[in-house]
């Protein structure tokens, strides 16, 4: 939809006014043919401007209320042009590291543009925005009800607290819950009756758990949601348990002074025999993807290696991209200049970047998984947008999964997209053991407005790239934020764990067919028989 207000040609009229020339008579012109040279000049201005660091936003992105409301001035503070209600010294204290962000001159002391130019860029995008977006409408007729899943809710679920992550472990037999509840967090241990053998309190919420024989690995977020003057560091701690023991007794801190740190992985990626550590830190302003190199000498045991020093560390993978024996590492990053990269390992430590994928800045990238989806031996890539949490959510049609096909050299090439807005996360897996890989999906900003739910879906592939989606019969109060797949009996085929983090907020009356759980984690046992 392309219809504008009028508030925009005020401004550009209120910019014409401004701009007078004095040095002598100028061309009359109509206010029709000002306005188009004005609107011109915008454009120019921000194509020069604002993709120095991103790709370029392009103006029917976003709607004008959310350009004018929230991103404008966002940008306007890169640019070093602060609110009057938001000055510099309060966005500082916003920041989780300040000293790094006065240090990168993030946030100018002085304007880096000139207010013309400014008044400009922002009259282009308000006059080229639409007033609303597309919403993102599932056809009906081609929605099924997913099938072949027990729907199991644990009994002590009411225990657990607000979901940030669900893992299982075939060797720890559970069921692994980080929560959060205000400022601190917890981790929960299920065991295979799905009742819970231990809950351990936790300082900050936990963002991703790792496995050893008897330690945790536990990434905490420090502070998940930010506020002013109080954010604290992120940390990675481990557990211990003592030999023989079920409970959990001690821990240390590993590492400490992260940037809201969302994802760890552990991996021999130097070749050397001796595990290595991965941090994703997504941060806020600043964040960094960061390799620590185990060196195996007990005086100087890692070796730390920054791969990239920007916000956005999102979700990362190791695997041998280019099959020359090595591991390499594929990174997701948001927060602006989004894209995924590989880190090519050229040995020795030495790491070679290459953007393999870039998206806009308004796409919201939050989830990837490589799974070779046309068996032809090489990784393809599922992608999921959908993130709506940095400005008062808004439907986006171009939110959704998407699916990359590898030429073999890594050059990927979109071939399927199913729209599906504020998706969270995203995975493909096959469910009913056929040989062919299955989708599923939760978003955690749905469009709450429409009265058809959308925010779990099970894209069955009835073909090469052709999905039929499948969704939840039971309409349940909880808002998905996160799912976890594996084989949770014990019975040879993969079950599914939603997990949940608040209620679902339902713009149309509530129905009496909304049912309650318990508490936020929901299973579902895989009945389906290999045919």
């Amino acid at each position: 939809m392309n219809s504008k207000g009028t508030f925009p040609l005020k401004i550009i009229f209120f910019c014409l006014l401004l701009n007078v020339s004095c040095n002598g008579p100028a061309e009359k012109k109509s206010p029709q043919k000002l306005a188009l040279e004005n609107i011109i000049s915008g454009k120019e201005l921000s194509k020069k401007h604002c993709q120095r660091c991103h790709l370029y936003p392009e103006p029917p992105e976003l709607d004008t209320k959310t350009w004018e409301r929230s991103v404008l001035p966002l940008m306007g503070r890169l640019f070093g042009v602060y609110e009057a209600e938001v000055p510099r010294s309060k966005i500082l204290e916003g920041a989780i590291n300040r000293k790094s962000v006065e240090k990168l001159h993030m946030f100018p002391e002085k304007p880096g543009i000139s207010s013309e130019d400014w008044q400009k860029i922002k009259a282009y995008y308000l006059a080229e925005a639409p007033v609303t977006l597309d919403q993102t409408i599932w056809d009906e007729n081609k929605i099924t009800h997913l099938e072949g899943f027990e729907m199991v809710e644990p009994e002590e679920n009411g225990k657990l607290h607000n979901i940030t992550f669900l893992k299982t472990d075939s060797n720890h037999k559970g069921i692994f819950v980080g929560s959060a509840s205000g400022e601190r967090g917890s981790l929960a241990i299920l065991n295979s009756d799905n009742k819970i053998s231990q809950m351990i309190p936790l300082p900050s919420a936990p963002t991703d758990i790792a496995f050893g024989k008897d330690e945790l690995s536990i990434t905490l977020a420090g502070s998940l949601r930010l506020s002013l003057g109080k954010n604290k560091f992120g940390d990675l701690i481990t557990l211990f348990r003592n030999p023989g023991e079920l409970q959990y007794s001690s821990f240390r801190k590993f590492l400490s002074q992260l940037n809201r740190p969302v994802q760890t992985v552990f991996e021999d990626i130097n070749g050397n025999g001796l595990t290595d550590i991965l941090v994703a830190e997504f941060g806020y302003y600043t964040g960094a993807l960061t390799l620590f190199e185990n060196t195996g000498n007990p005086e100087q045991p890692y070796k730390k290696t920054t791969l990239k020093n920007v916000a956005g560390a999102i979700h990362t993978d190791v695997q041998d991209m280019n099959g020359d024996g090595k591991k390499d590492i594929i990174t997701l990053f948001s927060q602006g200049d989004e894209g995924i990269s590989i880190f090519y390992n050229e040995g020795e430590g030495q790491f070679t970047e290459e953007r393999i994928l870039r998206f806009p800045p308004t796409y919201g990238s939050v989830s990837f998984d490589l799974v070779d989806f046309n068996q032809d031996g090489h990784l393809d890539i599922l992608y999921g947008n959908g993130d709506n949490g940095d400005y008062p959510p808004i439907s986006k049609p171009y939110h959704g999964l998407r699916i990359f096909e590898n030429d073999g050299e890594n050059n990927f090439k979109q071939v399927y997209f199913f729209p599906m807005n504020g998706v969270n996360k995203c995975a493909a897996a096959d469910f009913d053991q056929d040989g062919q890989l299955e989708i599923v999906a939760v978003a955690y900003f749905p469009d709450f407005g429409l009265t058809q739910r959308q925010d779990f879906v099970y894209l069955k592939q009835e073909a090469p790239y052709i999905y039929t989606p499948k969704i939840l019969e039971a309409k349940l109060d909880a808002r998905w934020i996160t799912f976890e797949i594996g084989d949770i009996d014990l019975d040879g085929d993969l079950d599914l764990l939603l997990g949940s983090n608040g209620k679902y907020y339902s713009k149309p009356p509530t129905s009496a067919e909304i049912k309650k759980p318990k508490g936020p984690l929901l299973i579902l046992k895989n009945q389906m028989k290999r045919k």
